[in-house]
């Protein structure tokens, strides 16, 4: 064998050990936190109109719970692919403000307004990235996109006037499913050698377009939703655990 040829192999070997010595750790976790709507979807609007129907783009989402998991395999020291799947809720807030606004649209006695939440699930792939910031301390990042469904919650309101129930009028829920992003930095603490804690902050993003169905509507007055076209954004934070491999 020609030193040419035994020096190429070595440098082979040299460099392919050094590129499988510098992957970062893979992981699979599991976490769960709070998310926090913003923009229109997080509005909650008094809405009064006695002269036909207004069309709102307040989503009244209060801020809900969450849990994911989600799992990277690393291909060089910093950078990997993974995925995450997360699935939470949002209950309806302000509940009274949108029974306010139908008694004033109606000038009704009475209305009692119920509703249910939104729930969404989302499956995204995406690159990951890890850069060790101290001896078990990481500074961790991810930049997804995938699809995200989402069902909007049941409105129903009751209508009492002199005494005399006028019935109820059902804002149905719908369901889409949609492109959405997420992306997220946060801070990866090892407990031991394949158990990690974990930190985390994600922005988040959909804009699916709901067709919504309204049911037994009477009156030609107040807040009417039959097109709901707004993005459903916020930011959620988390703790959680992953297990840890590849080190």
């Amino acid at each position: 064998m020609s030193r040419l040829k035994l020096v190429s192999i070595i440098v082979f070997m040299v460099f392919s050990l050094g590129t499988m010595a510098q992957k970062g750790p893979s992981f699979i976790g599991v976490s769960g936190g709070i998310s926090f709507p913003t923009g229109n979807w997080g509005k909650s609007n008094f809405i009064s109109s006695t002269n036909g129907y207004v069309s709102d783009p307040a989503g009244f989402a209060d801020k809900g719970g969450f849990g994911s998991v989600d799992g990277a395999w690393f291909f060089s020291k910093h950078f990997g692919v993974g995925a995450l799947f997360s699935y939470g809720t949002h209950k309806t807030k302000n509940i009274n403000t949108l029974s306010s606004g139908y008694q004033d649209s109606f000038d009704v006695d009475q209305v009692a307004t119920t509703a249910s939440s939104y729930k969404m699930w989302s499956l995204m792939p995406g690159l990951y990235f890890d850069h060790r910031l101290w001896k078990k301390l990481s500074v961790t990042a991810r930049a997804l996109a995938g699809i995200t469904h989402t069902s909007t919650p049941e409105i129903s309101v009751d209508v009492t006037d002199s005494d005399i129930d006028d019935g109820t009028f059902v804002q149905q829920s719908a369901s889409k499913t949609s492109f959405g992003f997420d992306g997220g930095i946060g801070l990866s603490y090892s407990v031991v050698k394949c158990l990690s804690v974990r930190l985390l902050g994600d922005y988040f993003y959909s804009k699916p377009n709901f067709t919504i169905e309204n049911t037994q509507r009477q009156n030609a007055a107040g807040r009417l939703i039959n097109n709901y076209n707004q993005a459903l954004a916020g930011f959620n934070v988390s703790l959680g655990v992953a297990y840890v491999f590849g080190k």
